[in-house]
């Protein structure tokens, strides 16, 4: 399924864009699209190495692991409220 995306972008930067993108054989939109699925795939498997690393430490360590798990979800909450705090001060 295709989706269609409008950008706005400055002129030197949509030249210099497609430039490279008919270097590379493929239109403005295409490069768009070749970035993006990039990025993902980037991400995905930055995410994969994530999870099997926390498996590892959660074997080797299971009492550990949940400290600091535990810790994290602590210091997440804190840093939540505080913005709330703030955003509340601001408005």
């Amino acid at each position: 399924m295709a989706v269609k995306l409008s950008i706005t972008l400055p002129g030197d930067l949509y030249e210099e864009i497609r430039m490279l993108a008919g270097q590379q054989g493929t239109t403005v939109s295409g490069w768009f699209a070749e970035l993006a699925r990039q990025y993902l795939d980037d991400d995905r498997r930055s995410r994969a190495v994530l999870a099997e690393r926390i498996r590892h430490d959660r074997v080797a360590d299971p009492e550990g692991h949940a400290e600091m798990a535990a810790d994290l979800r602590k210091r997440m909450r804190d840093a939540q409220e505080a913005a709330r705090r703030r955003a509340a001060g601001a408005a």
